[in-house]
């Protein structure tokens, strides 16, 4: 016989079992909907598993697809990149949508539609862009479900062919310069000799550009002069190609004399001063090949006396060489600038105002930039030489006592005529300074030669003690 306690716990299961069994079955019926709900609604997304590689500027298609393969027309896709709202395209009720799509995106984007129907989504991206490299995320949606996938965009940009250039000696070789623009992603880099072995040392810079391309500066010293060519290879490290250019070394006897070696690369350049184009306080004399600037008192204004030679260069390569008298006393300036440049008592030099020009004041030598860099020789140039390869957009200077170079101008605009340029500052300055054009031995040739039988192949000798007036000694004609 039941106790009064437990009847009433008999009484409280026996009312508890009709709840337990509802639940059971609101349990199954939830269980056996959210199946079935799976097994129509459930996919995955399959995207490429190595990285898809596009050319700058070109077009890429971006592909992914669901597994098993269904009907994706009523589906939402969308591609983003690092975040769901980084937007590349948006497709929503069997149309495009465009209004959460990224500003660089616009109007480059479009959908393959054609494969819709067998459950694949390509993304179509125009005009390929630097920023168009990195990580995409497909995602397809259907009711609540949705499934992504991620692929990798590698952008590839081939840049210019290297230009490769001998910037002068460097410690006990050569140094030879290679430049190139126009490379993504950063470019690889790598010198090689005749034989094909490799430069292990070099100094290499990199820079990019507003777009986001990259240029190089690559400088090799060479120290074996057996070496002959070098080549200066430039390689894409995600595309595989690369761009090369070759460039011969001069034997050591030459490379050490580089600024004669130069010579017979140009030619000689014979300028004439045009007083028309100059400061009043300045003299001619010798032909207006030789420029005076005198004392006059010490109150003196700070003033820059410039002329300009009397023809311009318009194409070609040509060189002339100067000489200063106590250019170590004061401040002078020599190189090319524009006819339009303005000069009066007081401008600046420096490229962006159309001048590519050196200077000295009193010790220290300096490049006409702004602001002024200086420059640390191993001997001050008073005897200074002059190189323009105006088709090739270069500027260089040579200390014409020991052929050492001294510097070089690059991008040199090539928009009109330039002229040789000379300047003397007169502040402070306490004695007379002359610069003087100097005759060179392929002008000798060519006015000898019109001098007549007795002179068919003269043979100038130099006297080094008159090196400094640019004075020829002595003429003799060579035997008969």
């Amino acid at each position: 016989m039941l106790s009064p306690s437990g009847t009433e716990d008999h009484q409280l299961a026996s009312a508890l079992v009709p709840l337990i069994l509802c639940a059971h079955i609101l349990l199954y019926l939830a269980s056996s909907h959210f199946s079935l709900s799976l097994s129509t609604e459930k996919f995955l997304v399959k995207s490429p598993s190595q990285s898809i590689v596009a050319e700058l500027g070109g077009n890429i298609i971006l592909p992914c697809s669901l597994y098993p393969a269904m009907n994706a027309e009523n589906m939402e896709l969308r591609w983003f990149r690092t975040q769901i709202s980084d937007v590349v395209f948006v497709y929503q009720n069997q149309q495009e949508q465009k209004e959460e799509q990224m500003p660089q995106y616009a109007g480059r984007t479009s959908m393959v539609k054609d494969l819709l129907t067998s459950g694949e989504a390509a993304v179509l991206i125009d005009k390929v862009q630097v920023s168009d490299d990195g990580l995409y995320t497909c995602l397809f949606k259907k009711g609540g479900y949705h499934s992504t996938a991620t692929l990798e965009l590698k952008v590839s940009g081939m840049g210019s062919v290297p230009e490769v250039k001998i910037q002068g000696p460097e410690e006990d070789g050569v140094q030879v310069v290679c430049m190139s623009s126009g490379w993504f992603p950063k470019p690889l880099v790598q010198w090689r000799d005749l034989s094909g072995k490799k430069f292990l040392v070099f100094s290499e810079v990199h820079a990019q550009d507003t777009e986001g391309l990259f240029q190089v500066e690559a400088s090799l010293v060479v120290r074996d002069m057996t070496s002959g060519n070098v080549t200066c290879s430039i390689h894409n490290p995600v595309s595989g190609q690369e761009k090369a250019k070759a460039i011969f070394i001069p034997a050591w006897r030459k490379a050490q004399l580089y600024a004669d070696w130069r010579k017979e690369q140009f030619q000689a350049w014979s300028v004439t001063l045009d007083p028309c184009s100059a400061h009043p306080e300045l003299a001619f004399s010798q032909e207006n090949r030789t420029l005076t600037w005198k004392y006059i008192s010490k109150n003196s204004d700070y003033k820059k006396c410039s002329v300009l030679g009397l023809q311009g260069i318009s194409s070609g390569r040509y060189y002339w060489e100067i000489e200063v008298n106590n250019g170590m006393e004061g401040t002078w300036t020599v190189g090319v600038c524009r006819e339009d440049v303005a000069r009066g008592d007081f401008f600046i030099e420096c490229p962006e105002r159309g001048f590519w020009a050196v200077g000295q004041h009193l010790t220290e030598v300096y490049v006409c930039t702004s602001p002024e860099k200086k420059l640390a020789l191993r001997q001050i140039p008073w005897r200074v030489g002059v190189f323009l390869d105006y088709d090739g957009e270069d500027l260089s200077f040579y200390n014409m006592i020991d052929g050492s170079y001294i510097f070089s101008f690059s991008n040199v605009s090539s928009s009109g005529t330039l002229f040789p340029y000379f300047m003397f500052e007169s502040y402070r300055v306490r004695t007379e300074m002359s610069l003087t054009i100097c005759t060179m031995a392929r002008e000798l040739e060519s006015l000898l030669r019109g001098l007549g039988p007795g002179f068919p192949g003269p043979q100038v000798a130099e006297d080094p003690r008159m090196r400094r007036s640019g004075t020829i000694l002595a003429l003799r004609p060579a035997d008969r």
